[in-house]
């Protein structure tokens, strides 16, 4: 069996509203959609998303697709090695193609041996894989009602972005809490957007809201900063811009910066480097959760496979499904009590809609993450005193 294409296509999905955090606010769900195509009529279906998706399809279709055509598909190991040696010294975009790349190959991989990849990833640990209702920066009483309906609909954690106004944020996170109640956990978010004094005085201010963990509070880089913070203020921290690759977790590690790891397949370059990252934490005592920049059910499918591969996972997950006003698969993924169930198809059970994809990807228009349309003046203040 050969690979004979490599095909793409960007998409974008409409928020029902905008994500308002730190760093701006977000319309739509933007993403690339990657189908390698074998001669034997197979096709494995991948998703790569980050922060600019017309360069990361320029790399996966002119400078990686040309060492993929021709090779067998189940020479995964070999054909990622060689993309990893082209693109070292630009390996940070790379690892976005990557993703998308990998995932579509475990998906024809799995197609192929006829099994679900959590089987090619060393069997299912769990069912379910859990996920977080995500509440994004708003009124106080708004977020109070969004909180209330992710836990009317049985969800058992809430990640609220924060950041911007600490005033505020204490405000909003304090109405959640009353909303919800005792039991429900409650994370927060500042996207490294508070310098170290901030973060502790931040933290100590919302703390009394019994936080579950506070994510990223300090820039990404500033590695000794947060382990500043770390040993400050008595609610675990999590790593997430921080955490991009398996050389961030070793710094992280040694530092002892943080208590948990934001996993992310699309900028470790792919849900295989992300177990190196997870496998490493679970020697070192560091807990683990996924994050998200906003993939579709696709990527979301990838997600649950790896999660549900691994012990280490305690905690709910992100995603952003919930604010899309559309999905890629012919049935959009059902979460009860905020789990979804592991699907039991070969590969990731994927079940692409061609038509939906051609309709989110007409028309596609680059949406800046790092940018907020309805204030132009808005500068993300990244590790900036507040």
């Amino acid at each position: 069996m050969k690979i004979v294409a490599v095909h793409t296509k960007a998409i974008k999905i409409p928020f029902f509203k905008g994500e308002k955090w730190s760093g701006g606010t977000r319309y739509s769900a933007p993403s690339l959609i990657v189908q390698i195509e074998t001669d034997e009529g197979l096709i494995g279906i991948g998703e790569s998303v980050g922060p600019t998706i017309p360069v990361i399809q320029s790399v996966v279709d002119k400078e990686f697709a040309p060492f993929v055509i021709g090779r067998d598909p189940m020479e995964l190991e070999s054909i990622l090695h060689r993309l990893e040696e082209y693109c070292v010294n630009w390996k940070q975009i790379g690892n976005y193609g990557l993703a998308g790349i990998e995932m579509a190959l475990l998906d024809l991989r799995g197609k192929i041996l006829n099994t679900p990849v959590y089987n090619l990833l060393g069997g299912k640990v769990k069912q379910e894989v859990a996920f977080s209702g995500y509440i994004f920066i708003d009124k106080p009483e708004v977020n109070a009602e969004e909180a209330r309906k992710f836990a009317a609909a049985g969800y058992t954690e809430l990640k609220l972005k924060v950041g911007r106004d600490i005033d505020l944020d204490t405000k909003r996170v304090k109405a959640v809490r009353e909303a919800v109640g005792p039991a429900m956990k409650i994370r927060i978010d500042a996207n490294q957007n508070w310098s170290v004094p901030t973060a502790i005085k931040a933290i100590r201010k919302m703390e009394k809201y019994d936080l579950q963990m506070v994510e990223q509070p300090t820039r990404f880089d500033d590695v000794d900063g947060m382990a500043a913070v770390a040993r400050a203020v008595d609610v675990p921290i999590i790593a997430d811009e921080g955490c991009a690759t398996y050389e961030d977790a070793l710094r992280l590690i040694d530092k002892r910066a943080c208590a948990c790891f934001l996993v992310y397949p699309s900028e470790a370059g792919g849900i295989l480097k992300a177990r190196q990252i997870v496998d490493l934490a679970n020697h070192a005592g560091v807990w683990c959760a996924t994050g998200s920049w906003a993939e579709t059910g696709i990527g979301t499918l990838g997600n649950v496979h790896m999660v549900a591969s691994s012990r280490n996972f305690p905690f709910a997950n992100d995603t952003h499904l919930k604010f899309m006003t559309g999905d890629l698969l012919r049935e959009e993924l059902v979460f009860n009590d905020g789990k979804i169930t592991v699907p039991d198809r070969p590969g990731f059970g994927i079940d692409l809609d061609i038509a939906k994809l051609d309709r989110f990807g007409a028309n596609f228009e680059r949406e800046m993450v790092f940018y907020d349309p309805q204030d132009p003046q808005f500068q993300p203040r990244i590790g900036q005193l507040l």
